[in-house]
């Protein structure tokens, strides 16, 4: 079972809650597509901050956190409101760099901790 497994639901959770909060408030619609970034980077960050992870681990942890939820996340939207399907693909990608960044940084971090003097 992989490691990211429940940081890969907790994004997921995340994202479908943000789409469906889109539908009832303009506000977070409008926001969505930072929301629908910042998830990932946040939910990856935390993945990889809180376990001791290889940068390959991470970084494919990351990437997979960011893919699923955004992917599941834009279908929903798509159908609720007949959007463009042409955003699913871009917006995939969008947040599987984004999941990859936040797992690198967090990487960065635990590592900074790992060799930080006291």
């Amino acid at each position: 079972m992989p490691r990211h497994r429940k940081y890969l639901l907790i994004a997921l959770a995340l994202q479908l809650v943000m789409v469906l909060a889109g539908q009832v408030s303009d506000t977070i619609l409008g926001l969505s597509g930072l929301f629908g970034m910042g998830i990932p980077l946040v939910v990856a960050w935390f993945y990889a901050a809180r376990r001791a992870l290889s940068l390959k681990d991470a970084s494919a942890g990351g990437m997979a956190i960011g893919a699923v939820g955004a992917a599941v996340g834009l279908v929903l939207a798509i159908s609720l409101t007949g959007g463009s399907w042409g955003l699913l693909p871009l917006g995939t990608l969008a947040s599987t760099f984004t999941g990859w960044l936040g797992a690198f940084l967090g990487w960065l971090l635990k590592g900074r901790k790992a060799h930080t003097p006291e």
